[in-house]
């Protein structure tokens, strides 16, 4: 019985590991590069200065050109759900994490009929400028 118990923590241990790992690596202030809906490809900054933030209590903040949205995220396995608190109505959003490291995340959107894909660099807070 034991050794079941010390491979079941051991298990629980690696798992929780692999999903701070992520969410680590989530955590902080990203900014989009480029944006692709349908096969159109756009640059971040003809969007707006568009950046999201993620902090570790499992909050978002977006900011596209000064429109800002409130949520809160779940990161399990490659997948990040976000469900909005400033838009209450809005559907929780799906995304698939391609790629994540310190440096720069892409998503894609689970949603088969509006495909999307995001690129974004993680800001330095040498480029944050002053907060409020």
């Amino acid at each position: 019985m034991k050794k079941i118990s010390i491979g079941l923590v051991i298990a629980l241990l690696v798992i929780t590991g692999c999903q701070n790992k992520h969410k680590d690596k989530l955590e902080g202030i990203w900014q989009l590069k480029t944006l692709e809906v349908n096969g159109t490809t756009l640059q971040g900054n003809s969007l707006g200065n568009w950046k999201w933030e993620f902090n570790e209590e499992g909050g978002y903040l977006t900011d596209v050109a000064g429109a800002r949205e409130k949520g809160l995220y779940t990161l399990k396995a490659d997948t990040l759900k976000l469900k909005s608190v400033t838009y209450k109505d809005r559907p929780e959003q799906s995304l698939i994490i391609v790629q994540l490291d310190t440096v720069q995340m892409d998503l894609v959107s689970a949603d088969a009929n509006n495909r999307s894909s995001l690129h974004f660099l993680r800001l330095k807070e040498s480029e944050l400028g002053e907060k409020d």
